[in-house]
């Protein structure tokens, strides 16, 4: 909206922009100046003022008199203005006037209702009202300031039929700015405030004496005595509409529902997640979409973000938005958004959307050979700085670790948009190792997180929160596992700690639905598509002999770190001293050459160590050709270092690969290091030579060391030419994975195979093996994953056009490339080559293969066992398993979903795969069931206003005990459970759910009474405004609080500053301590407008009275009055 000219012409009636403005969401406070005002005028407004009084608006009605009005009162003394006038028009009103007159009745601020929003006041004192002919509105709100000055009158002829001139100001700054002793203008808000401090209250008068007696006020108190009281049920249903009110709208389902293309199912639980994510987005700046695999994230996504453009401009927000996704999965996006346009041409959704892609997935199992490569995925596409309104982020457990590029890059443009864009985060598994991976993900759109809004996490304290279900979580890790007592123990924690979090942080930011809850809750949808059933994991075992078993034992020692209590030796364990080269220099000047990122050179070698220890276990676990192919190049790479150590010539450049150079110059170290120093010419950098001297003695000792254990181990492997999990595979690969019985046995698809497996090396072996035995196969990994995309989706893809389908392969064995993000589903059998240590990849993986638009009503996983036949080598290899859990739980993996020694049994995996029902899901469809059956009840269920509704509950206990629903200007409920025994009174904030689940009743439940208990009521408040008292004191401005703190200290030290005022500075002082960034704001406010402060002219006391003595009472005002919305009690029936 632009500033602009309004005259009430037919484009530009001013009871439009006036619609226009108090729909907006972020509109909050209206302040009207007017020299008449009738109910007409008020009503052509009423279905928005409706909405803005629901949200908790507030509106201020100034209103003057007209000249003429002054002079024909002079005249008859009687009619005094406006009570005479007013209630002329008001009695003159017919029925149609009714709703407006009860919205005014049941807002009004009067001595009935203290909390009343609507505030009218007549400009003056005393018994002669002053003469106000100015006429202006102003709307406030978050980021919001605009002012309409002019001629028009609150009237139903000055809004739209008059001939007006009026003129819209849209300059926030002159619109809201405060007026100083050194201001050389007022501003729209500060001039109303200085007229509103010379006026009366007249709204309570105006309701007892004018509008209740008049016909339509009799009428409307008739009205409410017919209408039937809220029952428990009702109540109940209220708690619920005020939950999920948004989720049930129709109106907005209709309107989603044209923006799908033809094309496309329309699937209810799908438009329920975009009201969901769209609600919660509104109030708490972003949400977790949480489906689980293959359920349609993308339309889901791509339907929210057409619904965002829609309304972005209402919501204060550009209609731009950065869609932030791996690259494996940027053509899906790119075609659904392209699948909308088409048939959306004037509201392309393409032309205002932007893509970024982050790093490689699984690069380092991948194609990693070289791990002076090694950037742990970091990577992510240069970002324009963009004025975003939404940034989406498709797997976003890809940004659980804060401490990475991508992760600082994405956090730093969402900061430095004004205002912040919402943030959409998307994934079937947000957690993948501990809390703090969804804690990080969170805070990209809480940013204070010790002072969030989430009404359930305790002062508002995120980032303490998480601390301590951190802590408690690591706790549970430390626990050993050895004994049934220690399992137990460990899992009540973390059953302890997912409970906090779920119910404090969850539940209000992620909208989950599972397949449960498609087939339980959304039967229509149900019926359109197909969930198979997970059939497995079968078993292909096989056998290792006692010397592989002995063999395979010793080296998961050698590679692992000691256990605890072990210390390290030399001939057992690897050190992987190849990587610590900037750990032995001599000088200390040399390290920090090498330090980076705030990581220092101990850090930098701690971390490569690892990669390579997580290599060599994961290629281990893969298969023994892998396995071997690594420790060969980590046997030359330390070779590498041993020869240059050797000929006094160290190369260390962490910008070149020297041991390819090293490899091609084939023994002449002349040409090797020629070939160095010309690369180092050109790069610079810290790409440097050291002589041997520059090194500590011991490094060279302690190469030779790993050389030792490094070859045997290499000589053992190579003496071993058997490899039985091979040999098992490629008696399987007909019988069993080809198997016609459960291989696309409907016919729909040709039999097909989807294999994962971790290495590259193994995935050439397997399709060697697949080739030999007459199949077509298709390896992928992240080198050819974009160019053969095409020939994926052709050949696996259930989605794609009919006449696109080809079969030119039947078994794709790729690696974790594409485990997330593409469909593979006209396969039914999923192998895994070796089974993922984290569950998050088992879900992505059967994932691929169990979506929407399957066609087999089974889906058979595949997963390679040791065999136990009680020999002993089997307790070599459990003991060796074991050590390998060990390593992966040190590392901050999760336990195996099942590891090769851990069969699984079905049912559990389908209830993997399938998911619990989602807690809310159940009261959603009640709410709707609701909705439908008795509309016209719902209705007056949603227009009671919620207001101390509830009542006591008859029950045979001696103890009274109740919960209370409380909220205030945030508009979050918060609710209160406090039991009262004849020893002690207890309260708690519970959550809501636990709040749904306690006012659930039979829809016939009767209440025993309605009166409130106040001693129960006010224990509750108490308990309430403990909960968000340090929303008040709590802020993410460390910087700024020592900036007010220097000027606090200021001016308490100038000796003209009397005892009074020093008093005031140190309570403000405190406010700031606690970082208050509303006091905190003032006090710079007050340094910046009061440029000549500390003359020696200017009364230091009186200025410091003026500005700031009212600082601490509006501080703690400033979330409002706690307001009881819902109660209810239970109570011993004498």
């Amino acid at each position: 909206m632009a500033n602009a000219l309004i005259d009430n012409s037919e484009q530009f009636k001013l009871v439009k922009y006036i619609k226009e403005l108090v729909s907006r969401p972020d509109c909050n406070h209206i302040m009207i100046a007017t020299g008449y005002w009738d109910l007409p005028g008020t009503a052509l407004v009423y279905e928005e003022l409706k909405d803005f009084f629901s949200r908790g608006g507030k509106l201020d009605l100034l209103i003057g008199q007209e000249p003429q009005l002054q002079y024909y009162q002079a005249s008859r003394e009687a009619h005094q203005f406006p009570d005479f006038y007013i209630q002329r028009d008001v009695e003159s009103l017919t029925d149609e006037y009714k709703p407006i007159g009860k919205l005014i009745i049941d807002n009004a601020l009067t001595e009935e209702n203290p909390d009343g929003k609507f505030e009218i006041r007549v400009y003056g004192q005393g018994e002669h009202k002053e003469f106000l002919h100015a006429k202006c509105y102003i709307f406030l709100g978050n980021g919001l300031g605009t002012g309409i000055i002019g001629s028009s009158n609150f009237t139903a002829k000055g809004l739209q039929s008059n001939a007006e001139l009026n003129y819209l100001e849209e300059n926030s700054n002159c619109v809201t700015a405060d007026f100083t002793l050194y201001s050389n203008t007022k501003s729209h808000k500060a001039w109303f405030e200085e007229l509103w401090q010379n006026s009366e209250l007249w709204s309570g008068k105006f309701i007892k004496n004018i509008l209740k007696p008049s016909p339509i006020g009799v009428e409307i108190e008739k009205d409410n005595e017919t209408e039937n009281p809220l029952t428990p049920y009702d109540v109940y249903i209220k708690y619920l509409q005020l939950q999920f009110g948004d989720m049930v709208d129709a109106n907005t389902s209709e309107i989603l529902k044209s923006y799908l293309p033809p094309s496309f199912n329309t699937l209810e639980y799908q438009l329920d997640a975009v009201k969901q994510c769209f609600s919660v987005m509104k109030r708490f700046g972003g949400f977790i979409l949480g489906d689980v695999v293959g359920l349609g994230k993308t339309v889901v996504g791509v339907l929210l973000i057409r619904h965002f453009l829609e309304n972005a401009e209402s919501l204060g927000r550009a209609r731009k938005v950065l869609i932030v996704t791996p690259p494996a999965i940027k053509k899906a996006w790119e075609k659904t958004i392209q699948d909308f346009d088409n048939d959306n041409p004037r509201n392309n959704i393409g032309l205002c959307v932007e893509f970024v892609t982050t790093g490689s997935i699984g690069k380092i199992t991948d194609e990693l050979e070289d791990v002076d490569d090694v950037d742990d995925s970091d990577e992510i596409d240069n970002i324009e700085v963009g004025n975003y309104g939404l940034v989406l982020i498709d797997e976003s457990h890809n940004f659980r670790n804060s401490d990475t590029q991508k992760y600082k890059a994405i956090d730093d443009l969402i900061g430095i948009i004004n205002p912040t864009p919402y943030v959409a985060l998307l994934s079937a598994t947000p957690q993948n190792n501990s809390p703090k991976d969804l804690y990080n993900q969170i805070r990209l759109f809480q940013r204070t997180p010790n002072n969030s809004n989430l009404p359930n996490v305790e002062g508002g304290k995120l980032d303490s929160l998480f601390n301590a279900m951190e802590r408690r979580f690591k706790e549970a890790r430390a626990i050993s596992q050895d004994t049934d007592e220690g399992k137990i123990q460990a899992r009540t924690i973390v059953k302890e700690v997912s409970e906090k979090i779920r119910n404090s942080v969850l539940n209000d930011l992620v909208v989950r639905r599972t397949r449960t809850d498609i087939r339980n809750l959304y039967g229509e949808d149900a019926e359109l598509l197909k969930f198979p059933t997970v059939k497995g994991p079968h078993k292909l075992e096989y056998k290792m002999d006692e010397e592989l078993s002995k063999l395979f034992s010793d080296t998961v020692d050698a590679i692992c770190p000691p256990a605890l209590g072990e210390s390290f030796d030399p001939n057992k364990h690897i050190g992987f001293y190849r990587y610590a080269a900037i750990t032995h220099f001599v000088d200390e000047g040399n390290k920090k050459l090498y330090e980076k990122r705030n990581l220092t050179v101990d850090s930098i070698t701690q971390r490569l160590q690892r990669i390579m220890r997580i290599l060599l276990v994961k290629r281990l676990e893969s298969s023994l050709a892998a396995f071997k192919k690594t420790l060969e190049n980590l046997n030359r790479y330390n070779e590498v270092m041993i020869d240059m150590l050797q000929h006094d010539c160290v190369f260390i450049c962490p910008d070149i690969d020297v041991n390819k150079l090293h490899n091609e110059s084939k023994g002449n170290f002349a040409a090797f290091k020629t070939a160095v120093e010309t690369i180092i010419a050109r790069k610079g950098g810290n790409n440097r030579c050291f002589k041997s001297s520059d090194f500590k003695e011991s490094y060279l000792a302690d190469l030779q060391n790993d050389k030792l254990l490094i070859g045997s181990l290499l000589e053992r492997w190579r003496e071993n030419t058997e490899d039985p999990k091979f040999d098992r595979f490629k008696d399987a690969i007909n019988p069993e994975l080809f198997n016609p019985e459960i291989n696309n046995p409907s016919g729909a698809n040709k039999p097909r195979l989807v294999i994962f497996t971790e290495a590259i090396d193994t995935l050439k072996s397997l399709e060697r093996a697949l080739k030999a035995k007459g199949h077509k196969v298709l390896s992928i990994s992240a080198g050819n994953r974009t160019e053969r995309q095409e020939e994926i989706e052709a050949n696996f893809d259930a989605n794609c056009k009919p006449d696109k389908r080809r079969d030119d392969y039947d078994v794709i064995v790729t690696t974790e490339v594409l485990a997330e993000g593409v469909n593979l589903h006209r396969s039914n059998v999923i192998l895994n080559y070796d089974a993922p240590w984290n569950a998050t990849r088992l879900m992505q993986r059967i994932g691929r293969v169990n979506r929407i638009g399957s066609t087999e009503n089974f889906v058979h996983v595949f997963n390679f066992f040791p065999s136990d036949e009680g020999n002993s080598q089997i307790r070599l290899i459990e003991k060796a398993y074991a050590k390998l859990q060990s390593f992966h739980e040190m590392f901050g993996e999760d336990n195996k979903v099942f590891s090769e020694r851990e069969e699984l049994v079905e049912h559990d995996l389908q209830h993997f795969v399938d998911g619990d029902e989602s807690p809310f899901g159940p009261f959603i469809k009640e709410l709707k069931a609701f909705r439908d059956n008795s509309s016209e009840r719902y209705d007056y269920i949603a227009s009671v206003d919620a207001n101390g509704l509830g009542g006591v509950l008859e029950i045979r206990d001696e103890n009274a005990h109740g919960f209370f629903v409380f909220t205030d200007d945030s508009q979050e409920l918060i609710s209160v459970d406090v039991e009262k025994t004849q020893e002690d009174t207890s309260s708690n904030i519970i959550s809501s759910l636990s709040t749904m689940q306690r006012l659930k009743c039979e829809p016939d439940a009767e209440f025993f009474n309605m009166q409130c208990d106040d001693t129960l009521a006010e224990i509750a408040k108490r308990a309430y405004q403990k909960h968000v008292a340090h929303y008040i004191t709590a802020a993410d401005s460390s910087r700024k609080s020592a900036n007010a703190l220097a000027v606090l200290s200021s001016l308490r030290s100038r000796s003209d500053v009397t005892q009074e005022s020093k008093k005031l500075l140190k309570q403000i002082e405190k406010l700031v301590r606690a970082k208050d960034n509303y006091v905190i704001k003032q006090v710079m406010r007050f340094e910046n407008y009061q440029g000549s402060l500390f003359g020696a002219n200017d009364d230091i006391n009186a200025l410091l009275d003026t500005a700031l003595s009212n600082l601490a009472h509006r501080a703690q005002a400033k979330r409002g009055d706690a307001k009881l919305v819902i109660y209810s009690e239970t109570k011993y029936n004498n």
